[in-house]
């Protein structure tokens, strides 16, 4: 399975490099953005990043979410109360210990990643093949109280779902590899939950990903060479390929084309939001997929090598990025995780920081007017004193003015 990992971990981490120039701000050759037809208004995506589908999601009352039990022994599905707020084991058997099949929130040993549409919860279980065990990756769907757990497809012990997944009712998309001896391809898919029918919607290039959705279509990222070139001499200048693709029949359009040095998007609300970095300075490009029309920011702050953006996501009309730009005295990399809302132009640093390690604090998902944190709980002051990531629940007040609840 090396050549699995090494090829996943690869992707990730073009699909997140950069060094920043201005983007080109419509595909080659064409007069300027072009709006995109709505296809399917129900269309929605249902992954925490492209990368990664994630580990919980909301639902209609509450947070759903996966975690290793106290000693790590067995997995359980959590529920965080919309209202209450409060975090239960998803299970309402009286004196259930949640470790042992007879639980309804019980996953073994497992920890499958979770995605809510439909009105239902929707588990995705990668692959197991030791001397041990033996399991294939499977999806699996639950009712929201918990009940009627059931497994609704079974991949090949060959395949692996990759990154980030749609969908529009019982419809789910996501992209799936098939490794062969002499390499793998990769299908964009379509699952029903209902009957378990998976078909392909037509194929992608190997290193693709599915970025997010906008105006009903599918839209989806791949790597590219240079015009004129079969061969990479500059990782600087291979090209970055955005394109929609109508879930309904594959039809592919291009929607925006850049160099690997030249941008960072994120999408959302029906639109694209593009970073660049012209002359050192960090720049905004919002175009509106349904319209085509454009708005263009200067943020006023001024990069440094290595001017690269990580952990873009997008919450209640506000970017969230992490700026790497230059380094201390200790030569230790400055990382600053800013927020930026188009509509008012509020810039902010949000200073909700992992104490030891320093990461930013990371938004697992949304519940209501707030949203999910995974906030790092430590017994010590050094590293070796982690115990685990808690999820927890902060207004959407208090995580902008960088306060965690007590």
């Amino acid at each position: 399975m090396k050549h699995r990992a090494f090829a996943a971990t690869l992707a990730a981490c073009l699909l997140l490099a950069g060094c920043g120039r201005e983007p080109s701000s419509a595909p080659a050759g064409s007069d300027g953005p072009a709006a995109l037809e709505t296809v399917d208004d129900r269309l929605a995506y249902v992954s925490r990043s492209p990368i990664s589908i994630g580990f919980g999601a909301e639902g209609d009352a509450g947070f759903y979410y996966t975690d290793m039990s106290e000693d790590y022994s067995h997995g359980n599905i959590h529920f965080i109360d919309k209202e209450s707020h409060q975090d239960v084991i998803l299970c309402s058997n009286p004196g259930c210990a949640h470790d042992t099949d007879a639980c309804p929130a019980y996953l073994g040993n497992r920890r499958p990643e979770l995605a809510w549409t439909g009105g239902k919860v929707v588990l995705f279980y990668q692959g197991t093949d030791t001397d041990e065990t033996k399991v294939l990756p499977h999806i699996d769907v639950m009712n929201p109280d918990g009940s009627d757990r059931h497994k609704v497809c079974d991949l090949e012990a060959n395949q692996e779902y990759n990154g980030g997944v749609a969908a529009s009712g019982d419809s789910l998309y996501f992209l799936l590899s098939t490794y062969e001896a002499n390499g793998y391809s990769t299908e964009l898919v379509r699952l029903n939950l209902t009957s378990g029918s998976l078909v392909t919607v037509c194929k992608v290039e190997k290193t693709t990903f599915l970025m997010g959705v906008a105006c009903g279509q599918l839209i989806v990222k791949h790597f590219g060479m240079p015009e004129g070139e079969s061969q990479l001499s500059d990782i600087s200048e291979q090209r970055h390929i955005l394109t929609a693709i109508d879930p309904t029949t594959g039809a592919k359009s291009t929607v925006a084309e850049w160099k690997q040095d030249e941008g960072w998007e994120v999408i959302a609300d029906d639109k694209l939001f593009l970073f660049s970095m012209p002359n050192d300075v960090l720049h905004l490009t919002v175009r509106d997929l349904a319209t085509g029309e454009e708005n263009e920011y200067d943020l006023g702050i001024e990069v440094e090598e290595p001017k690269n953006i990580v952990n873009q996501t997008y919450h209640n009309g506000t970017l969230l990025f992490d700026l790497l730009s230059g380094y201390t005295e200790e030569d230790e990399l400055i990382s600053k995780y800013l927020a930026f809302t188009p509509e008012t132009q509020d810039l902010r640093e949000i200073k909700l920081c992992d104490p030891v390690r320093g990461y930013p604090i990371l938004i697992e998902g949304e519940l209501g007017d707030g949203v999910i944190l995974q906030v790092p709980q430590y017994s010590g002051t050094d590293i070796s004193s982690f115990e685990r990531d808690r999820l927890v629940y902060c207004s959407w007040e208090d995580f902008m003015n960088s306060r965690l609840p007590e």
